[in-house]
């Protein structure tokens, strides 16, 4: 019997201590990545052969070794590493032990690959599908790739789950809400093959689709309504919703995931003058940050990076990326990509009031900006020498995007002109108009029974004819108010005519603003007036000498509107759209009128079409992953926003490069992907370890899917199921968000409850809600306080009541059903003595998608009768508590 090889106490030293020092602080700048001074540190070998300086190490003597010399320096010039601070006492010595000893190293140690050589660097191909060893088994690809993994670990999968789980599995999954009793029973007609199939189709096709599934996406794009300090925006954009929106058609639409990237990125480049997709630039409007521009732009690269390619491009803002070949200035001339670009609000026609909605958008404002290599990632030191220009990292070809600038439509830097937006402005000031005059007349009707009452009093007289003063100054001011509009639309629609006509059309704007605003004074003197007459006469100081000021006013404005107007002279224009103003410096100064230019750089849409491209290694990979962690509860590769050398390494590369090109194949489909994973026999298996118990003792983590994985219910899923099953839900698609104040009445669905930093849901929060700031992958925590949520919430109560008089309705009509079909005379039956036995069933059926079992029927009828028995009237409301706080209903099986 041959002997072990030992290891001597300097290898042993080597691999627990040195080796990983090295890693940590010297590879990235001597390995596979770079070699500084042509020297490799990532062996003992390459060590000791040296660089351009000799040898590092001298095995024995640490002062003749040139590596110890260069760590141990008192010069910080000289000193490594210098990208950070220096080594400590108890390093160097770890280090000068290990050279004592004779700097020995495993006999097979191996240098790191070379970069390229990473699996999600490699360009994405199509494995071959290998030939499932358990034939009848896999019902489709997937399925080869995990029997194969069964097959080399002798794993035995699991058997399908029985089809009410299944059908609470799709539909939890799929549209994010459970069956409830209508849905069971259409379900239960459908007995024949391919009945899983069609209810794929049929939840797939759901518009409730959109609204589960646009969660997710928003998850991992950080969607976030705005925030701030009081009423100050801060972060975000108001009406952030009409993204959210899009996201959910999208997916409904079945927008195929390249467009939807290249809408996200540089709609207003690609689609300048078509409102609904440039809702999708939302992705970038919410990274505004008041403050601090550079804050903006370093999340806008980090998430960009992250969500869409898997790669942690911020960790190179300081110095070169440590594990992926990324360099520093690759980072800052991906920033230039994004230099440019802001945020405004466009007016929609639908209400061309900007407070009360507008459509969050980017433009690129700041087209000579240029940007800097920040030293060591400080902003206070820039690299004024070199200004860079965008591009992607130099490793993924090709270094420098085609950038091609782009002249945009009039009406899109000039929305002010868009023809649907001056009718909406008309027709905005003639309904106030139709409401003033509506007004006049309620009140005219009202002083003329007033007056008809009889009695001598002439104070209440007088305040009924300063009331109807008032009802006749709105009318006035609204009908100013629309020759005014009228005025400044037309001057507006002739603007680029430089002549005699444009200037008579200016003046008469100018004439009919300056007529308006007359009128609207003096219906804040009739206000003042009528207020006058309603305060007490010990009061009324105050309100005479503000008075007097109005009636000064008022004499300035119409002697204004009574004089010539000057060649000069403009009218107020009319807003198309509103930059989202900051407090940061643009070329020296701050400019609120900021104008739109005519043109945008191109550089958005040159990054849209390289990171939607099939020839990119990580878009696909990406998004693939996402989908499979969501669906199956684990993703394929467990770092969901790290595919780089520093990540996870995937569950199974074949898998996921077959996916990722399958995805693109089909023209980016996702419902193509959804439809793939869910049918899959990996999918439809049981998630009991039942007969099963011999695959703990090999994969005791079921990293190789064996078996399903349980999920806990995400928050918005939990709380929309137990509306769906008491029959209250609201399915509304769209709109302003649900405000914190009115959430605990609220019965939509929970993705349109406001959510922000300021703003989270209490109970969504409890049950790992998703991050406003980075969200990549949910929790699944389990704490006191969600039992306690469960057990005590007015939602939970509230439900329990719903679905128990729901169910108790569900249970006499299946009784009159079956009695009637057992006279066959068509009346129902009566006399029935009360039995929880169906109840029980049925609320075991549709609250925990399974039968019961006997011991659990058993057991559930000998609570309800205790209940019974102690004077409780509501032991079938108390039951269903009792089943929305099982651990079955918080989960998905």
């Amino acid at each position: 019997m041959a002997e072990t090889a030992t290891k001597s106490p300097s290898q042993d030293h080597y691999e627990a201590t040195v080796r990983p020092l090295l890693r940590a602080h010297c590879v990235s700048c001597h390995g596979a990545l770079k070699q500084e001074g042509g020297l490799r540190l990532d062996t003992v070998q390459l060590a000791i052969r040296g660089g351009d300086s000799g040898a590092s190490i001298t095995p024995g003597d640490p002062q003749d070794s040139l590596l110890f010399v260069r760590i141990t320096s008192a010069d910080e010039h000289e000193r490594m590493p210098q990208d950070a601070g220096p080594l400590t006492k108890e390093q160097q010595a770890d280090i000068a032990k290990w050279i004592e000893q004779g700097a020995i190293a495993p006999d097979d140690e191996q240098p790191d690959s070379n970069p390229r050589d990473h699996w999600s660097f490699r360009p994405c191909v199509r494995p071959q599908v290998p030939s499932s060893p358990s034939s009848s088994w896999a019902r489709n690809p997937i399925d080869c790739f995990i029997a194969g993994e069964h097959h080399q670990r002798n794993l035995e999968p699991q058997d399908e789950a029985p089809r009410q789980i299944l059908v609470r599995r799709l539909y939890l999954d799929l549209i994010g809400i459970p069956p409830d009793i209508e849905d069971l029973k259409l379900i239960d007609t459908d007995t024949s093959d391919g009945w899983y199939e069609r209810l794929v189709e049929r939840l797939l096709n759901d518009p409730r689709h959109g609204q589960r599934w646009a969660r997710h996406w928003m998850d991992i794009w950080r969607y976030s309504d705005w925030w701030g300090l009081g009423d100050q925006l801060r972060n975000s954009q108001q009406h952030i919703w009409h993204w959210r929106d899009w996201i959910v058609e999208s997916l409904n639409d079945n927008l195929p995931y390249d467009e939807m990237i290249r809408q996200m990125l540089a709609a207003d480049e690609l689609y300048p003058t078509d409102p609904s997709k440039l809702r999708a630039t939302g992705y970038l409007a919410r990274n505004y940050f008041l403050f601090n521009r550079n804050q903006w732009m370093e999340e806008t690269v980090e998430h960009v990076s992250k969500g869409l390619l898997g790669i942690t491009m911020n960790c190179a803002k300081c110095h070169d990326h440590k594990y992926d070949p990324i360099d520093q200035v690759d980072y800052y001339r991906f920033r230039a990509i994004f230099e440019p670009y802001c945020v405004r609000l466009d007016v929609v026609p639908s209400n061309p009031d900007l407070t009360q909605d507008g459509i969050p958008r980017v433009f690129d404002g700041l087209l000579d900006a240029p940007t800097y290599r920040f030293i060591r990632g400080q902003e206070s030191q820039p690299d004024t020498s070199n200004a860079l220009t965008p591009g992607i990292p130099a490793f993924f070809a090709p270094r420098n995007l085609e950038v091609t600038p782009i002249d945009l439509p009039q009406e899109s830097w000039r929305p002010e002109l868009r023809d649907d937006l001056l009718d909406a402005y008309i027709a905005q000031a003639r309904q106030r108009l139709d409401a003033t005059r509506q007004a006049l007349s309620k009140t005219e009707e009202a002083s003329s029974t007033n007056a008809g009452s009889g009695g001598d009093n002439s104070a209440a007289d007088e305040i009924r004819d300063a009331e109807f003063h008032v009802a006749e100054c709105h009318v006035r001011a609204a009908s100013a108010d629309l020759l005014s509009v009228e005025a400044r639309v037309t001057a507006t629609r002739n603007y680029d005519q430089h002549n005699v006509e444009m200037r008579r059309l200016i003046g008469a704007a100018v004439t009919a603003e300056r007529a308006s605003q007359a009128a609207g004074q003096q219906l804040a003197v009739a206000k003042l007036e009528l207020r006058l007459r309603q305060t007490p006469e010990e009061q009324r100081e105050a309100i005479r000498k503000e008075l007097d000021e109005a009636r000064r006013t008022l004499e300035e404005k119409e002697q204004l509107a009574r004089e010539q107007v000057s060649d000069d002279a403009t009218f107020t224009p009319l807003v198309g759209a509103k930059w989202t103003a900051t407090r940061f410096q643009f070329s020296g100064k701050d400019d609120p009128e900021i104008a739109f230019p005519p043109t945008s750089t191109g550089r958005r849409t040159a990054l849209a079409h390289w990171i939607a491209d099939k020839l990119n290694p990580l878009t696909a990979r990406v998004a693939v992953n996402h989908l499979w962690g969501r669906h199956l509860g684990v993703p394929l590769v467990a770092s969901t926003f790290d595919l780089g050398r520093k990540g996870s390494e995937p569950f199974n590369v074949d898998l996921l490069d077959w996916l990722a090109f399958e995805f693109m194949d089909h023209d980016w489909d996702l419902r193509h992907l959804h439809r793939l994973i869910v049918t899959s026999a990996t999918y439809r298996m049981s998630s009991s370890i039942k007969g099963r118990e011999k695959n703990l003792a090999s994969d005791p983590d079921n990293r190789y899917w064996w078996r399903r994985n349980s999920i806990r219910l995400e928050s918005q899923v939990l709380r929309d199921s137990m509306l769906q099953l008491a029959g209250t839900l609201d399915v509304r698609h769209g709109g302003p968000p649900v405000r914190a104040a009115d959430q605990p009445t609220s019965l939509r669905r929970s993705l349109y409850f406001v959510h922000s930093n300021n703003d989270r849901n209490p109970f969504l929060t409890t049950f790992d809600d998703a991050s406003v700031r980075e969200c990549y992958r949910r929790e699944e925590s389990i704490v006191p306080q969600q039992a306690l949520a469960m057990t005590n919430s007015r939602l939970v109560d509230e439900a329990s009541t719903a679905i128990a008089r729901r169910l108790r309705t569900e249970v006499q009509n299946r009784s009159d059903q079956s009695s009637s079909a057992r006279r066959g005379d068509g009346n129902p039956g009566v006399g029935a003595e009360a039995d929880p036995t169906a109840f029980v069933a049925i609320a075991f059926q549709t609250i925990l998608g399974f039968s019961p079992s006997d011991t659990e029927m058993l057991h559930s009828c000998d609570a309800w009768r205790s209940w019974q028995a102690s004077g409780d009237e509501h032991a079938d409301q108390r039951f269903i508590w009792v089943l929305l706080n099982h651990n079955d209903f918080v989960t998905l099986r």
